[in-house]
């Protein structure tokens, strides 16, 4: 009798412990699929510690493209995380940002996301502010014409269709929340079409003006003035992306503006 109440719970036991393995692999297959948003708040030292939000801070939803995610970047600490540090500086608040920005990232790609992904709406909702970066690469997409201004230009109108449609939306789900757009800047100031290159950027950038002028919370963030002298100063090796000076001035500017 012993012997057989031994072996059932003996059983018990090893039916419990498989299941809880196998939930746990499910959670760990969960996490990796639909991984929880990072967030970082800004400490007295300026460093960066991964927490989630669990009152009423500062919020930034940083969207976009390659230059939202901070690439070229040596920090890691991209325009967004430059900002995020000047704010809690100046708000003495804990300031978080919740940072979703995807390289290659076109207008089509990001509007597609606040349309269809519940995870993204809800960050843009909950947001104190947001923050925004999007047109480089519906502009500049192939290594072999970006430098032809003229085969640029025929691209910005469904660049800028797209563009009112984001807009449209973010502030919708959320128009009390400042929205800054990260305008754009002239990647290519050392090569001999510099001028012409730097007219199409500012026709996107009269343009998204003029779709955020309609919108008292949007706010236009000029850049191109901080590559236009010495440009290649604060652009990473890539020859598009800002470096982490670049960066830092992005962060900065923006930080001024809301001032």
């Amino acid at each position: 009798m012993k012997t057989r109440t031994v072996w059932r719970l003996f059983g018990i036991f090893s039916l419990v412990a498989t299941a809880m393995l196998a939930v746990g692999l499910t959670l760990g297959i969960r996490d990796i699929i639909h991984p929880t948003p990072v967030s970082w708040k800004a400490d007295q030292t300026g460093e960066s510690s991964g927490v989630h939000k669990t009152s009423h801070k500062l919020q930034i939803t940083a969207l976009g493209d390659s230059l939202t995610r901070g690439t070229g970047d040596e920090s890691g600490l991209g325009y967004a995380g430059n900002l995020r540090i000047r704010l809690a500086e100046n708000t003495k608040q804990e300031v978080y940002v919740y940072n979703n920005g995807v390289n290659g990232y076109k207008a089509a790609n990001l509007l597609k996301d606040l349309r269809t992904k519940p995870d993204i709406r809800r960050q843009v909702q909950q947001a104190d502010m947001i923050v925004l970066s999007i047109g480089g690469n519906d502009l500049f997409y192939t290594q072999s014409d970006e430098v032809k201004p003229d085969v640029i230009r025929t691209r910005i109108p469904a660049a800028l269709t797209n563009y009112k449609a984001i807009v449209s939306i973010v502030t919708e789900l959320n128009p009390k929340a400042k929205l800054l757009y990260m305008g754009l800047y002239n990647p290519f100031p050392d090569l001999p079409n510099a001028k012409e290159s730097a007219k199409v950027v500012q026709e996107w950038n009269n343009g998204v003006t003029q779709v955020l002028y309609e919108y008292p919370q949007a706010i236009f963030v000029p850049t191109d003035d901080l590559f236009r002298s010495d440009g290649m100063k604060y652009i990473s090796s890539d020859h598009f992306h800002p470096n982490q000076a670049g960066y830092k001035r992005i962060g900065e500017r923006m930080a001024d503006v809301l001032k």
